[in-house]
């Protein structure tokens, strides 16, 4: 630095050499490249789209989400078969919660083994079949035979089906000296009765949203009966459904009309002169 006047002038310095120093035009160089290099670099990060001219802002560029593992779909549909001769409820219960608990649009349940349980067993489970999620449809077909409480779980379902030959059965509930009264819709029994009874009488009142119960109570029901009761929703329904639709609208499409018949009418008039 040299002063002059007060005011401070820099040297330019030279080399050992005696060559001039080239840090004044380095660094003229970089002022030069360096705003090309980032004006550059934004114009590459700038989406293709985009016409505004200006810096480009954090929401115009483009991050990539970290790679995560797809969840797997809810499954569509399920099929279970449930064995009423497991003698353990907490298995049965695992079964249809197992079966519910992926949400599924339809389930079908088919009903196999000797056709009967304890009458608490069967309230329990009913009372699951019906608190299923509300968008899933139950579709329940019975391999067996189905006696008073195996009765309910079939008919928890949306729809229906059983086995061409089998057969629903409905006890009677045991005449006791009970005492009964009614206290807002709710049913008081003296212990006197036994609790298989009782459960049994709660069967018949569930089991009332579908059949007239003092109609059927000690008979022996088979498919042509289920079917005019209207419990029986399967494949073949469907089909003979579908067949007389399909018979009706052949029937209108082919009916000839009233001027259709007029037509012909005069055609064979003037035919005949």
């Amino acid at each position: 630095m040299v002063k002059s006047g007060g005011v401070f002038f820099q040297k330019n310095l030279s080399s050992p050499s005696g060559c001039p120093s080239k840090v004044d035009s380095v660094s003229g160089e970089m002022n030069t490249i360096l705003p090309s290099f980032i004006n550059a670099l934004l114009k590459r990060l700038r989406p293709k789209n985009e016409s505004s001219k200006g810096l480009a802002t954090q929401s115009e560029f483009q991050f990539d989400s970290p790679a995560t593992e797809d969840s797997p779909p809810l499954p569509r549909s399920c099929k279970i078969h449930l064995n009423l001769a497991e003698k353990d409820p907490t298995r049965l219960l695992a079964r249809i919660e197992e079966a519910f608990a992926a949400a599924p649009e339809e389930c079908t349940i088919e009903l196999i083994g000797p056709g009967i349980l304890l009458h608490d067993n069967a309230l329990m489970l009913f009372e699951e079949l019906r608190n299923r999620p509300s968008h899933t449809r139950l579709h329940i077909r019975a391999r067996t035979c189905l006696i008073d409480g195996a009765i309910l779980l079939w008919l928890a379902g949306d729809t229906r089906s059983m086995r061409a030959d089998s057969w629903i059965q409905l006890s009677s509930v045991r005449s006791q000296q009970a005492d009964l009264s009614d206290t807002d819709g709710d049913v008081s029994i003296l212990i006197e009765e036994e609790p298989a009874n009782t459960d049994l009488r709660s069967i018949h009142r569930h089991i009332s949203e579908w059949l007239p119960v003092q109609e059927i109570t000690g008979r022996r029901l088979f498919e042509p009966e289920l079917r005019e009761f209207g419990l029986l929703d399967d494949a073949e329904s469907q089909i003979q459904l579908a067949a007389l639709f399909h018979a009706e609208v052949a029937g209108i499409t082919t009916a000839p009309s009233p001027e259709t018949d007029q037509v012909v009418t005069l055609k064979a008039q003037s035919s005949g002169r």
